[in-house]
């Protein structure tokens, strides 16, 4: 494993390159990036997934989300959608740039949190060629319809607009 910096925009971020035994840097590898749950870090669920998808012979990568674990952004621990869905795009961006990474072989794998992350830069980000999850949510959905989903759009909107209020 190499500890690795990749930009993102204004944001350094901090990340864990995983590699396959006896690799060959002049071999051609199918590449993965694997995002971490919300609130996690690389050491934790993400890195797991990527060391083992290094010994099936992938490149992997796993990294600190933007304004988490050891990369930059502030404020920290700042749970973000938009900008983790950059996040992976910039960790697939930081792959294609490894002459050793076949640019049309990467995939991302996303746990919780990560794995919404995944599927919404999947959708949008066409170098993505394979996609999987691991207990995927949504967080957008589960901050709105709270854990079980069953909340009300407007349920949320009427409590965060009365905490603003009382907050005011």
């Amino acid at each position: 494993m190499d500890s690795i910096t990749l930009p993102n925009g204004p944001i350094a971020m901090a990340g864990n390159l995983f590699l396959p035994d006896n690799f060959d840097p002049q071999a051609s590898y199918a590449a993965v990036v694997t995002v971490h749950p919300g609130g996690g870090v690389k050491e934790q669920t993400a890195g797991l997934y990527a060391a083992k998808m290094a010994e099936e012979g992938f490149v992997a990568l796993a990294y600190d989300a933007s304004f988490q674990g050891e990369s930059g952004g502030d404020p920290h621990h700042l749970e973000d959608p938009a900008a983790r869905v950059e996040d992976v795009r910039a960790a697939v961006d930081f792959l294609q740039s490894l002459g050793y990474v076949d640019a049309e072989r990467i995939g991302v794998l996303g746990v919780c949190a990560g794995g919404g992350y995944a599927v919404n830069a999947a959708l949008t980000d066409y170098r993505i060629k394979a996609v999987t999850t691991v207990s995927a949510v949504n967080i957008g959905t589960s901050f709105r319809r709270g854990w079980y989903g069953t909340d009300s759009d407007a349920a949320f909107f009427r409590e965060n607009l009365a905490a603003h209020s009382e907050a005011n």
